[in-house]
Order: structure tokens, then sequence, then C-alpha cells
């Protein structure tokens, strides 16, 4: 793998947080810590910034924290925006899907779904350059919190179709009926479309498959 996106430990070093799993998208990271339970209700931690800068070998400088609500069946996506993020549900359940948007990645198009909520309480860990998706899976709404890196400056940024059959193919398809998608994102180019001057899509089996 280049350099560029070698992480600073990797799972095998004996130093490597317990509490992180890395997965097929160089530098997204699932990050999972216990949940204390007792009678009056429950204490997790969702995340500790040292665990993560020690796997990526660098500091992350939070200077947001946003909250948003998504109704049942609703999916959002595919957004690329121009910061890192850390992202956790408090309530509900999401199905998020992260893309690969790095046209110099060896993992360019790769599609990683990780659930998020009550059940799983993970937290993820977004680099530079990922398409971000989420879809509400449960019955009731989904609390979704999330830290960021940089400020928003309004200013347009990649996006893709979220019914690309290019990446729904890798994880299975979105698991409701009749969703409720907004009109900007059922305008977004494919894939292809958005990248395909740009990369050569004969490289990655998992976009010819």
């Amino acid at each position: 793998m280049d350099t560029k996106y070698k992480l600073a430990l990797s799972p095998s070093d004996p130093g490597f947080p317990e509490m992180i799993e890395t997965t097929e998208i160089p530098g997204l990271l699932i990050y999972k810590r216990e949940t204390h339970e007792d009678e009056r209700g429950f204490f997790h931690e969702i995340v500790e910034l040292r665990d993560l800068e020690k796997v990526l070998g660098k500091k992350i400088s939070v200077v947001q924290s946003n909250h948003a609500r998504s109704k049942p069946g609703v999916i959002r996506g595919f957004h690329s925006e121009p910061w890192e993020k850390i992202i956790y549900v408090a309530k509900g359940e999401v199905m998020a899907v992260i893309v690969d948007f790095r046209i110099d990645s060896p993992a360019f198009g790769k599609a990683v779904k990780i659930m998020l909520g009550d059940k799983s309480r993970n937290t993820i860990y977004l680099p530079l350059g990922m398409g971000n998706s989420l879809c509400v899976t449960g019955n009731e709404d989904a609390e979704y919190l999330y830290l960021i890196t940089n400020y928003f400056e309004g200013k347009p940024t990649p996006a893709v179709y979220y019914k690309d059959p290019m990446l729904t193919k890798q994880f299975g398809g979105w698991p409701v009926e009749n969703p409720i998608v907004s009109a900007k994102d059922e305008s977004y180019p494919t894939l292809k479309e958005k990248f395909g001057q740009e990369v050569d899509f004969s490289k990655f089996p998992w976009l010819n498959e």
C-alpha cells in the first residue's frame, strides 16, 4: 500500500488500541468501547481522541459538533465534505455506507457498510475523501451526532447517486422500501459519471464484478 494511506500503527502492533477496528478502506476506522449498564441506565464513552490519534499518527483538531435527526426510512448520501468526521448515533438504528472517493486510493470506489445506533453503539472515524451516507433502518427517529475538523463554508463538494448499482451491489442494497430522499440526492451523478475521466475503473475488481 502507498505509504500515504498507511496507518502509524497496524492491528498486529502490540500497542494497537483494542477498541479500534480497521476496514477495507484505508483510514476508515470503527471505534468500540464497552457500555456500563445498571438499574439506572448506562454509561458509554463515545470516543477518546488519543486512541484514534495513536493509530493515525497525527492530531485530530475538532472545530465543530453537529446533531442531525432523520426519520425512519430516510436515506442521505453519498456526500463527501472537506473534513475528517467522527460519527455516533445516540438513538435509533442507522446503516451507514462509506465509499472511498479518493482517486489515488488503492480502495477507490470500495463501499463499506457499518451499523450504528442503540444496538451496536459503534463510533466511526472518516478520513478526508469519504463519500458518506446513512439509512435509518429502525422504527424511530435517528439522532446522528458528529464531530468535524473544519468549518462549513457552503462550497460545492463531491457527491454520488445513492442508488448507483456499482455501489449498491457491494453492500446488498438499501434495506428500506420507498425511502425518503431529497431531490438533490436523487439528482447526483453515478460514480462513473463523476470520476470516470480521472480513474481507470478496470483496476478495481469491486467495480467490475
